[in-house]
């Protein structure tokens, strides 16, 4: 097994902006409605590359796809009067369609705000697919992120072609520890992930930055081999420890963090609402 170990300062995302946020984009999602399968925003705006393809708008069983138009489609699709939120079965000639071969499905299993939000992901693609399921805990009051997710790729050697992986973030004592230092039971943030010949381990301990207000991480990783290749993948652990450029890599995620979080963190619920959903632009006067 070969363990490394790093730390980070990260700008603090505060509990309460998070909870403001979350609530903003629920807010959004569920003052807007469907038409045929097009997702239209309050002020009647569709949101662009994305169509209700199966069941209810927000209810458990109805089905986004994510769509890109080609470069021969117009805007000239027809629409049917249909307003109850139900989609219609195949769209009008001319209208959008998945781009390339890639297509990204959402499935709604669970939509309560005071409970949980669960979403079913599958994602395809010439170079392979992913499968994943995301649940909140407490969308309100945000208190646990629970992600789990398997990958078939394409095109690369079959012990690295199916990786799966986890990830666990408990939200009430990663904040406890990041702003009061107050040690967990657990880590807050855990994050496995396993292929033919390896499975990694990845654990995150906030605490307050000694020096300023922002979040001092100790990301640590556990790796080891698996199967008949075990010693084998060890020992290859081992040898590419430094070129794994692990501490680089995590410093810049940090400065990648630090540049962007602060802009995000800066902004109120209205800036945010602003943000996700501008203003329409003024439409032009004729000419005389």
């Amino acid at each position: 097994m070969v363990r490394l170990a790093h730390t980070v300062v990260l700008a603090p995302v505060p509990r309460p902006w998070l909870v403001d946020a979350l609530g903003v984009l629920m807010d959004l999602a569920e003052s807007s409605r469907t038409e045929a399968g097009y997702v239209l925003l309050p002020d009647g705006r569709e949101v662009p590359d994305l169509r209700l393809v199966e069941g209810r708008h927000l209810r458990p069983g109805a089905v986004y796809e994510s769509v890109a138009k080609d470069a021969g489609d117009t805007d000239d699709t027809e629409r049917t009067d249909r307003t109850d939120g139900t989609s219609d079965a195949g769209y009008a000639k001319g209208d959008v369609r998945a781009a390339a071969g890639e297509t990204v499905r959402v499935t709604v299993e669970e939509w309560r705000r005071t409970r949980a939000l669960r979403l079913a992901v599958a994602a395809s693609a010439p170079d392979g697919v992913l499968s994943a399921h995301a649940v909140l805990r407490g969308p309100d009051r945000p208190d646990l992120v629970e992600l789990t997710g398997r990958a078939r790729i394409e095109n690369v050697w079959s012990a690295l072609s199916r990786p799966s992986g986890d990830a666990v973030l408990r939200c009430e004592d990663w904040w406890t520890a990041a702003d009061r230092g107050r040690p967990a039971r657990k880590a807050p943030l855990r994050v496995r992930l396993t292929c033919g010949i390896a499975r990694a381990e990845l654990v995150a301990l906030p605490r307050p930055a000694r020096e300023d207000d922002g979040w001092e991480v100790r990301v640590t990783a556990r790796l080891r081999g698996r199967g008949p290749l075990r010693p084998v993948t060890a020992l290859a652990l081992r040898l590419f420890r430094r070129p794994l450029a692990w501490g680089r890599g995590l410093d810049d995620f940090a400065a990648q963090w630090n540049t962007e979080v602060p802009q995000l963190t800066a902004l109120g619920p209205e800036d945010l609402r602003r943000e996700i959903q501008p203003e329409p632009e003024p439409e032009p006067e004729p000419d005389p």
